[in-house]
Order: structure tokens, then C-alpha cells, then sequence
């Protein structure tokens, strides 16, 4: 039996290659155009390749890159980085916030946004072909409501034709659910749309945190029992949430048996957090985050589930 494979911007590799990996980042980007900040703007290749060495260094083997169209995103960039620094990148393909949809996609059908997601997917474009789906975005709020969250009109069609490219390609999608809780509507949308929710990651899953760890598990364990992937990809952004509080939280569910539903990462989409301009950089998961899971009682062979096992499934074909 042919060993799975997973598309990396240089091209497929055997699944078990995959190593320690960052689930969702951004490498190259312009989120400024979105957010108003030139902080956001990371054109800089080879600032870049110069930070995937702290990385490294740390332990990372791979980064899964989910820049969306219209903030940004550019294939044969990655590619360069990629093969300069020798990390392993897995490229997604999707939009962003509403402001930033290509002009073509506020009148396309679902299927012709499904058919560009699969071209992405399976032919690419400048050589580099993308691995997943993703990140996938629907729009923030300010206060955590997943009961009475609703996803938009232009948001649900683009939402549908990400689960209809998955069912054509078999590839993963990873979500922006960030501030609001859109988790449990975006499933939801994915379920009714016959998407495989067994290969979908929820993102942001600790954009919020409450002073009680039940209304939180509230949210997570729906995700879970429903066969989704939780992630925790904020780590370090500590003026959403303490990082004591998300550790507390991934650990809570680790006990409960949920380890290999679990990505990591650190959403790093600034030039401040760069190692070079004083930030925690792409190493802060290794340096700073994985000794405060050890302190609440994770072992290593569960923190492998997370860094290595659950990437590698999810983003896994073939």
C-alpha cells in the first residue's frame, strides 16, 4: 500500500516526512491591507529565511502557510522561502475578510469559487500547487457567541465551495474563527454542504478565554465529538488570552483523550514579533509554550500527537 502524501510548495512528500510542524502562519503577506498596519506586511524574503533558522534551531521541521487571496498570498514567494531556509511549507488556498475578496468572487457561483479552489489545488499556479484549503474566513465579533453565531451570505457560498473543492480533492480545510466563535456555525455549514469534518481544523480556537474553563470547553468539545480538529494557533498573542489559560485548556483536553485532534501553532503575521526586530519570532511554541504544557502534566509522547500525528493526518492524501 503507497504511503499518503502531503503537498508541500516544493512539491508532495511521503506523509512521514511532515516532522514538528506550525499548523497556521503566515510567512509571506500583506494583512495590511486589511488591518490598516504597515507592521502586517511581510515582503521580505529573506527576513524570513533568516527567522526560519531560530525555528529550526527550536526543533520545527514545517510550517503550514494559510495566507488567503487579496492579503497577499503568493505561491512562488513560499516556494523561495521554502527552498532557501529548508523548511517545509504546505501552502493554502482561500479569502479572506469580505473586503479583500477578488472583485470575481462577490458575483461567482459556488461551484466556479469550488472549480478555482481545485486548480489551485490540483494544477497550481507558477509551479507551486496548494496543499490545503484555507485559512477559510468568516467575520469577527466582538463578544464569544457560538449559539447565536451566523455566517454571512458571501461568506456561506464561499464556505460551500470550500466543502465541494474538499470532496473533489479530499483536502484539508482550516478555518479563521477567531474572535465572535464561528466554530460551531462554520461546521454546521460544512456538515449540511457534505464536507468531511474529519478533515477540517476549526482556527482560532483560543482567540477567547473565560475565567471558567467550562464555558470554553463548551465550545471545544462540540468541535471534537463532531470528528473536527481543534486548533490553537494564537499562542503568544497574550493581549487576547494569557498563555497559562490556553495551556490549562490544551492540557484539559489532552486528559480527556483528545491529543490527536490538537494542532499548535502561533499565527505570526507581524514584523514585530520577529526574532530580529525583539519579538518571540516562529520558535516561541518550543522556547516558551511546550515547557508550560509540561508544567500542567502534558507528556512528550502527547505533545508529539499535536506537533507531528495531528498535522500529518489531517493534511495527509492519497
Amino acid at each position: 500500500m503507497a504511503e499518503r502524501i502531503i503537498t508541500t510548495v516544493t512539491g508532495d512528500i511521503p506523509a512521514s516526512e511532515l516532522g514538528e510542524t506550525l499548523a497556521h502562519e503566515h510567512l509571506y503577506c500583506d494583512i495590511s491591507v486589511h488591518s490598516g498596519r504597515a507592521d502586517n506586511r511581510l515582503t521580505d524574503v529573506a527576513a524570513v529565511v533568516g527567522e526560519m533558522e531560530w525555528f529550526r534551531h527550536a526543533g520545527g521541521r514545517s510550517v503550514v502557510e494559510v495566507t488567503p487571496e487579496g492579503i497577499g498570498r503568493d505561491a512562488a514567494k513560499l516556494r523561495e522561502i521554502s527552498m532557501a531556509s529548508g523548511v517545509q511549507v504546505v501552502s493554502g488556498i482561500a479569502f479572506y475578510d469580505q473586503s479583500t475578496y477578488p472583485e470575481w468572487v462577490r458575483s461567482a457561483s459556488v461551484e466556479a469559487i469550488a472549480d478555482y479552489f481545485v486548480r489551485l489545488l490540483e494544477e497550481g499556479e507558477e509551479g507551486v500547487r496548494a496543499g490545503l484549503i484555507g485559512e477559510v474566513m468568516s467575520h469577527n465579533e466582538p463578544v464569544a457567541n457560538a449559539a447565536g453565531y451566523r455566517l454571512e451570505p458571501l461568506e456561506h457560498r464561499v464556505f460551500v465551495a470550500a466543502a465541494q473543492a474538499q470532496r473533489r480533492t479530499g483536502a484539508a480545510i482550516s478555518t479563521h474563527a477567531s474572535l465572535g466563535r464561528a466554530g460551531h456555525a462554520q461546521l454546521e455549514v460544512f456538515e449540511r454542504s457534505g464536507a468531511d469534518l474529519t478533515r477540517v481544523v476549526i482556527g482560532h480556537c483560543d482567540a477567547h478565554v473565560h475565567d471558567d474553563i467550562a464555558l470554553d470547553l463548551a465550545y471545544y468539545l462540540p468541535i471534537l465529538e463532531r470528528g473536527a480538529y481543534c486548533q490553537f494557533d494564537m499562542i503568544g498573542w497574550e493581549m487576547l488570552a494569557p498563555d497559562e489559560a490556553r495551556a490549562e485548556r490544551i492540557a484539559t483536553l489532552v486528559r480527556l483523550g483528545h491529543a490527536r485532534k490538537i494542532t499548535l501553532s502561533t499565527d505570526t503575521c507581524r514584523l514585530s514579533q520577529f526574532r530580529r526586530n525583539g519579538g518571540r519570532g516562529y520558535d516561541y511554541l518550543w522556547n516558551s509554550f511546550l515547557p508550560r504544557l509540561r508544567r500542567w502534566g502534558v507528556t512528550d509522547e502527547q505533545i508529539r500527537l499535536m506537533l507531528v500525528d495531528a498535522p500529518r493526518t489531517l493534511l495527509a492524501r492519497g
